[in-house]
């Protein structure tokens, strides 16, 4: 990210990519499950390496998922169980690689359950170590008619909801301006280490 006003995107369709289902080497051994991931390793097919690259060369991640039975996707359940390889290195191999990047999540579905969903992901996001501003989230639940197909339509049509989207990414970079990077001397702050910083001060 340009800390002036361009920022740079990429959006990462995970149902257009071919990611298989986690393998489960941590229940094995906690130390098999390493970064990168055994089957990214092995299978020259899988592409979750997209989505890893995505997210460790990003300053904000925002993940989107529909609501499926009051809870987020089966394909975002599997994108979570091949994250763990990024969290697992926080404890087993000491070493942070998740480290000063701002989340936030996008969450659509034709029931309510929005909230539970936002809880659910944040608490595992947390965890891996992304940083969230206040309002980390923005959600529309639509009708109850469950019929999906023309969702995308009206969500690009609708003023309202567009809006919401939108002062979701806004505040998500203006958060990450102000958080990853020091107003009086530019430099980006280290918050893998930062309670050993003595010469950082925050902005009053």
């Amino acid at each position: 990210m340009s800390w002036t006003n361009e920022v740079e995107k990429e959006i990462i369709v995970a149902s257009e990519l071919k990611l298989r289902p986690c393998d489960h080497h941590y229940s094995l051994s906690a130390k098999m499950c390493v970064h990168p991931c055994l089957i990214t390793q092995i299978d020259p097919e899988d592409e979750m390496k997209k989505i890893y690259d995505g997210i460790l060369g990003a300053d904000v991640v925002i993940m989107a998922s529909p609501i499926y039975w009051g809870s987020h996707s089966q394909l975002m359940q599997l994108i979570i169980e091949r994250l763990n390889s990024l969290e697992n290195s926080n404890f087993t191999h000491k070493k942070v690689i998740i480290k000063n990047k701002i989340g936030g999540l996008m969450i659509l579905g034709h029931e309510d359950g929005y909230q539970h969903v936002a809880g659910g992901l944040m608490n595992f996001l947390t965890e891996m170590g992304l940083i969230f501003p206040p309002q980390a989230y923005a959600a529309w639940v639509g009708e109850s008619d469950e019929n999906t197909e023309k969702d995308r339509e009206r969500l690009e049509k609708d003023e309202l909801i567009g809006d919401m989207f939108i002062d979701l990414v806004q505040n998500c970079v203006n958060f990450a301006k102000r958080i990853l990077v020091c107003p009086r001397c530019g430099e980006r702050f280290d918050y893998e280490h930062l309670s050993k910083k003595k010469n950082y001060t925050t902005a009053g």
